[in-house]
């Protein structure tokens, strides 16, 4: 039986395949719809964890000789 990719219709191979019997999300990726999945999950990650740090008011980037007002 062939699998299909969810995303961009196409054929895994039987490694993308025991991988999402190993790993299951409930979908079937091949190995590039994976990866980019994972992407968009690590920058709303990223982004979620900057918006929490936003309680810093920074005048300039603190790295480069800026200051830092404490709220």
């Amino acid at each position: 039986m062939d699998y299909l990719c969810s995303e961009c219709s196409t054929q895994l191979s039987k490694w993308e395949v025991e991988l999402n019997n190993k790993y299951p999300i409930g979908k079937l990726y091949c190995e590039f719809c994976q990866n980019k999945k994972e992407r968009e999950i690590i920058k709303k990650l990223a982004k979620s964890v900057a918006e929490d740090l936003d309680f810093y008011d920074f005048e300039e980037d603190a790295t480069r000789g800026g200051t830092i007002k404490w709220s």
